[in-house]
């Protein structure tokens, strides 16, 4: 099994776990998955969501105002916007 592959299996088992209403624990028992091993594929997922929202704008800049990033770890980067263009 490629590594692609193993990634495509374990982030389904994780939305299979996810909709199954089982802990974690119970799940990898069932499955056969040692749960340290499911817990982080759980969290591979979540990177992956918060990775594929990208940027979103949060409204418009208006000509003075700073322009401020907000990341998916709760950091903020705010930049002063540029009067010339």
């Amino acid at each position: 099994m490629s590594t692609e592959e193993k990634r495509e299996r374990m982030l389904s088992l994780v939305e299979d776990w996810k909709a199954s209403g089982l802990t974690q624990k119970a799940f990898g028992l069932l499955h056969g998955i040692n749960v340290s091993t499911l817990r982080y594929w759980v969290f591979k997922s979540k990177e992956q969501e918060a990775g594929s929202r990208g940027f979103m704008p949060s409204g418009s800049a208006v000509k003075g105002e700073q322009i401020e990033i907000i990341y998916p770890t709760g950091v903020r980067l705010k930049v002063p916007r540029s009067e010339s263009h």
